[in-house]
């Protein structure tokens, strides 16, 4: 793997929810960098403590200290990964003035849009934002049948189904997840986040739901690529859905051993896809 710093082998991490920003804070010291971490949430503060030189906490909307702390490390390179809760784009509690202009000056809230307006700030303070894969490829989805039962022929109808609705609604912009049955959509992922989307859309399948995660349509994979992971798998366990389907090189997958396992238990098929086809089909 080849990460190249742009002036100093340091590394400057925004740190989100969930086990990604530790992964990547490890990885990084592994390879030689030294980690400077943002994190947004402070209770995130200290699982990923012991892999950063430095840590600091700030809100998602206090862009002036992250911006402050960044350069008085002397950091170049930003890496953006974890999760945000994105209802805080109502709330905007303890936003700075900054912030809160390049919220008004986006033409909208969407993800893509956002981030667009995010990476324009990011220049002007003279960062340069580093793929969220650099030091996690082996995390990257392949194509073909991943768990022990690959699908069957109706589930292979909806998972085609259900990729070609999810890249029509990521080219909006609206979220990159449908939950789908007998082709029909149930449920469309929007500000709620995938798990939601999956409860909801399960819950009116009853059972059978197949669901599909896909990264949307001229999506800046550096900063914001699709993520699934064991939770993933365990809301379809709980709402009976049958297969998952995930845009292959595209998505990446948590905890893949003990994900698949819960998938296995329940017979439940997960691929990764490339286009609107499963490149090995079951009976």
């Amino acid at each position: 793997m080849k990460v190249t710093p742009a002036k100093e082998k340091s590394i400057g991490l925004i740190a989100g929810t969930g086990e990604l920003p530790v992964m990547v804070a490890n990885s990084a010291r592994e390879h030689g960098f030294r980690v400077v971490t943002i994190v947004l949430q402070r209770e995130s503060l200290s699982l990923i403590e012991p892999y950063s030189d430095r840590c600091y906490a700030f809100g998602i909307g206090q862009s002036n200290k992250i911006f402050r702390a960044l350069k008085s490390e002397g950091v170049h390179d930003v890496l953006i990964i974890g999760g945000v809760d994105k209802k805080v784009i109502f709330n905007r509690l303890r936003f700075d003035l900054r912030a809160i202009k390049l919220l008004r000056r986006a033409a909208n809230s969407g993800d893509t849009t956002l981030m667009q307006e995010i990476e324009k700030e990011f220049v002007k303070e003279g960062l340069r934002i580093v793929d969220q894969a650099s030091f996690i490829k082996e995390l990257s989805v392949e194509e073909g049948v991943l768990s022990r039962r690959a699908p069957s022929s109706h589930e292979n109808e909806d998972l085609c189904y259900g990729f070609e609705l999810a890249k029509e609604i990521g080219r909006l912009d609206i979220g990159q997840t449908v939950v789908v049955r007998n082709r029909a959509v149930l449920a469309v992922e929007a500000i709620e986040g995938t798990d939601e989307a999956i409860k909801r859309g399960c819950s009116l399948a009853r059972q059978g739901a197949v669901v599909v995660k896909v990264s949307k349509p001229g999506q800046d994979l550096r900063m914001d690529i699709p993520v699934v992971g064991p939770q993933t798998i365990k809301n379809m366990k709980e709402g009976r859905a049958t297969a998952l389907g995930l845009e292959a090189e595209k998505t990446l997958f948590v905890n893949r051993e003990e994900a698949l396992r819960i998938a296995d238990d329940a017979g439940m098929a997960v691929v990764g896809l490339t286009g609107s086809r499963v490149s090995e089909q079951g009976e």
